[in-house]
């Protein structure tokens, strides 16, 4: 019988930190002036240290951190169509990234240069469905 690693805790090297892999729960839709669109499955923004190589000066476990995951896009091509003899192309971009497996669980093992900002105070709120509401200008006759 073989036996496999069960992996309870990791301690990163230098300047690695691990997060949380934190993804949303369903698709997200803001059709407002920023016309935010997130899909199920997407990792979310912000994510909770976890752990810190010994070279990490300013993030350290338990912060809320907001991730930029540029480093990991790669552009993918889907199959395009062929119309007039042009081939029209789909680029879109995906991310990939370094993952460790603690205790069943997947974690992001980034960089600590891949942290944009450490949110020093925040407050949790549910998220109200926005929609973007446009008043009619009344016309006076």
């Amino acid at each position: 019988m073989e036996k496999i690693i069960n992996i309870k805790s990791i301690k990163p090297m230098f300047t690695q930190v691990v997060t949380t892999m934190d993804k949303y729960e369903e698709d997200i839709s803001d059709n407002g002036i920023l016309d935010i669109k997130r899909k199920k499955g997407d990792v979310k923004e912000f994510q909770k240290v976890v752990a810190v190589g010994d070279s990490v000066r300013t993030v350290k476990v338990g912060d809320l951190v907001k991730i930029n995951p540029t480093r990991y896009g790669r552009t993918k091509h889907r199959e395009g169509t062929l119309k007039d003899g042009i081939i029209s192309d789909n680029p879109i971009v995906a991310f990939y990234f370094n993952t460790v497996e603690m205790d069943h669980k997947l974690y992001l093992l980034l960089q600590d240069n891949d942290i944009d900002y450490i949110v020093s105070d925040y407050i949790m709120e549910e998220q109200k469905k926005s929609n973007l509401i446009i008043n009619k200008p009344k016309i006076i006759v």
